[in-house]
């Protein structure tokens, strides 16, 4: 699959973020953007976050990724939300895995980890699909795990 990334978020792609997450709901933002993120979402909310990378296939917008914190030898992802009508056709597995040797290019990073609620099954199994094991239960009102992907 052509998949590309390009860092940052354009205005116009960002907006489109927002539609495609608004129209989902809150429980799909939070999904993808967490509790600290309030719901709706606006382009004034995606502009602050730092480290977002733009993801393309055939030079179409179709989500967004973000290194959420760098940490010695780990680089933690997050925020990893594509268009809902391109899910369930492999774009996601393609983007995150491109991501990922994107990442390992540094060869510093030892690791990768992201954070995944337990009733997002579907993420979960994309991300054990792609190597991802379960690091750590996080028991807060609801149900999360951290994942980690080990070099």
């Amino acid at each position: 699959m052509d998949i590309s990334f390009e860092k940052g978020i354009s205005k116009d792609n960002a907006l489109l973020l927002c539609e495609w997450s608004n129209k989902m709901g809150r429980e799909f933002q939070e999904q993808w953007m967490g509790p600290k993120v309030p719901y709706p979402l606006t382009y004034q909310k995606i502009k602050e976050l730092e480290n977002t990378f733009s993801i393309f296939t055939q030079g179409q917008f179709i989500g967004m990724i973000q290194k959420v914190r760098i940490d010695k030898d780990n680089v933690h992802i997050g925020r990893f939300v594509l268009d809902p009508e391109k899910t369930g056709s492999g774009l996601g597995t393609a983007a995150l895995r491109k991501f990922m040797d994107f990442i390992f290019e540094d060869t510093a990073i030892k690791s990768i980890s992201l954070s995944v609620f337990d009733f997002n099954q579907n993420a979960k199994r994309v991300y054990e699909k792609l190597g991802f094991e379960i690091a750590e239960v996080i028991e807060t009102p609801k149900l999360k795990y951290t994942m980690k992907k080990i070099r």
